[in-house]
């Protein structure tokens, strides 16, 4: 099996970009934005009028960085 295809990056952030400190829905794919939102009900609202699957992310603020430590 061809390795280089299962790791084929994708670059969102132009897609993304206007989602700042948003929740939002994409495509399965990872390509479309099916909706966004301040809340994660408002992301899934608009996202179940376009597609039955979709994945979630919270977008921070841009310009923030984030450091975990335990």
């Amino acid at each position: 099996m061809n390795k280089k295809s299962l790791t084929k990056s994708i670059n969102l952030s132009k897609i993304l970009k206007p989602y700042e400190n948003k929740w939002v829905a994409l495509s399965l794919n990872h390509r479309r934005v099916l909706g966004a939102g301040d809340s994660l009900k408002s992301a899934r609202e608009k996202a179940e009028k376009k597609a039955e699957k979709f994945v979630f992310i919270k977008l921070p603020p841009f310009g923030v960085n984030f450091v975990p430590f335990s």
